[in-house]
């Protein structure tokens, strides 16, 4: 049976066992990630099957609701045999106090209308490293090796000692992060995220630098066989150095005859799925759920 528990009740060293033995866990469903992402989270939790949802919610206007934190791209459910488990279970079981959710959920094939609910596909790309470095270069479009040939000219170089402090600070000084509206909210969690990562040693950074100015970066955490690529851009100057290209594929090659798979975290945008799966990177299909079980009037100004 599917309990809501909340934040206060909330056992997290059993949690992180559970977690443990999923065989879909990732770094995304740690307790100390959760927590960082949206303190004060709740969850959903089936403790004979093992399976469990956290729930990222905040407040706006006195309702509280479920949302997607910056940089944690699902939120489950996590289960010890995803084949069995259910999204829909869960969604079933929502919480009647969460009114207004907007999360993203593992895929399921089958989608039952429920009502207040609809589903999206998202797209996310994934990268098995599991091959010397050579069989992987072969399998990138022939644009990117075409961009590789033409990258890290001139004094151009990589960064492999680049600090978090200083992986942020080109974050958000970025236009990018102007374009896109990351506020302070978004930011802050984003500083916590990255703060667990480093305290739990998973945290990987990688940067290009043109002579000593810095054109781009990369931010990756590894956890479970699973290297998470959670932030990154390259600036005017990188992208005509096809910096990104560099910093990427140089990461490929760290990782290369590896177990591991490289989680490039994005890829709706058709512009970086043309870029991720220039690398051989193959799309893996999840949901949006957007629940709106809101009045009438408020429903509205959330759809």
């Amino acid at each position: 049976m599917i309990r809501h528990i909340r934040h206060a009740e909330m056992d997290k060293a059993a949690w992180d066992l559970r977690h443990a033995a999923c065989m879909n866990a990732t770094w995304y469903g740690c307790s100390a990630v959760l927590d960082a992402a949206s303190p004060g989270w709740e969850a959903l939790i089936d403790e004979e099957a093992g399976e469990q949802m956290p729930i990222l919610w905040r407040r706006k206007y006195g309702i509280r609701y479920a949302y997607q934190p910056f940089m944690l791209q699902q939120s489950g459910p996590y289960s010890p045999a995803p084949a069995n488990a259910d999204p829909l279970r869960f969604l079933q079981a929502w919480p009647k106090e969460f009114r207004f959710a907007d999360i993203n959920i593992r895929w399921t094939a089958e989608r039952p209308a429920l009502q207040g609910t609809t589903l999206t596909e998202r797209i996310n790309h994934e990268l098995r490293l599991d091959k010397p470095i050579e069989m992987l270069r072969a399998a990138y479009s022939e644009n990117h090796r075409r961009s590789l040939r033409k990258a890290m000219k001139g004094t151009a170089r990589f960064d492999d000692a680049i600090t978090t402090p200083e992986v942020i600070a080109f974050l958000e000084g970025s236009e990018q992060f102007t374009k896109w509206k990351v506020g302070g909210p978004e930011r802050d969690a984003m500083r916590r995220m990255m703060a667990v990562s480093d305290h739990a040693g998973t945290s990987i950074r990688r940067a290009v630098r043109e002579g000593d100015e810095l054109v781009a970066a990369g931010y990756f955490t590894l956890w479970g066989g699973r290297l998470i690529f959670l932030k990154g851009l390259a600036t005017p100057k990188g992208r005509d150095l096809r910096a990104m290209h560099a910093l990427i594929d140089h990461v490929v090659e760290e990782h290369a005859g590896s177990n591991i798979i490289l989680d490039l975290a994005g890829g709706n945008d058709p512009q970086l799925a043309r870029f991720y799966s220039g690398f051989g990177a193959l799309p893996v299909l999840y949901l949006r759920a957007l629940v709106n079980r809101l009045p009438p009037l408020l429903r509205q100004l959330k759809q």
